[in-house]
């Protein structure tokens, strides 16, 4: 691996405002030309979301998110690994929460990254099975891509 930071798209994009992630993730792609970063869609949380995070300086997390907000509204987090978010796939009933995972891997010596922020967009109430999002979901794709491409941009120029 050569990439210092990644950025996450989770979800499943099959399941209608729960594939924002991935939707968010591929417009990065899409628009990216930088070796020093890497881009994963992923339909998984806890332990193994933190494998894939091993290795990194830094990562930008996208995920649906279900607060009661209106759909559609754009949350930013920072430090996932310091408290229990609502984002869909940081959490498991199955599976440890992506904040219990790091702190394990920390306590293991495990190499994860030192900045962790997680774009959320709120999903609405229902989740369907289809590849559509619902309008408002759609309408947050780009103002969540725009506020991780200029992430990126900051990050970029941030000394190291």
């Amino acid at each position: 691996m050569t990439a210092t930071t990644l950025v996450v798209g989770l979800g499943n994009p099959i399941l209608g405002d729960d594939g924002v992630g991935w939707r968010v993730a591929e417009r990065v792609l899409g628009r990216l030309d930088d070796p020093d970063v890497a881009v994963l869609c992923l339909s998984l949380g806890g332990l193994a979301l933190m494998e894939h995070l091993v290795g990194y300086r830094r990562v930008m997390i996208v995920d649906a998110m279900a607060t009661g907000a209106p759909a559609g509204t754009l949350h930013w987090l920072d430090a996932p690994d310091r408290g229990e978010l609502g984002v869909q796939h940081t959490a498991s009933v199955h599976d440890l929460s992506l904040a219990s995972a790091l702190a394990m891997g920390r306590e293991l010596g495990l190499d994860l990254p030192a900045e962790i922020r997680v774009v959320g967009i709120e999903a609405a109430p229902e989740f369907e099975f289809g590849e559509t999002l619902s309008e408002p979901v759609v309408r947050a794709v780009p103002e969540a891509t725009r506020v991780v491409m200029a992430w990126l941009d900051r990050q970029d120029r941030a000394p190291t």
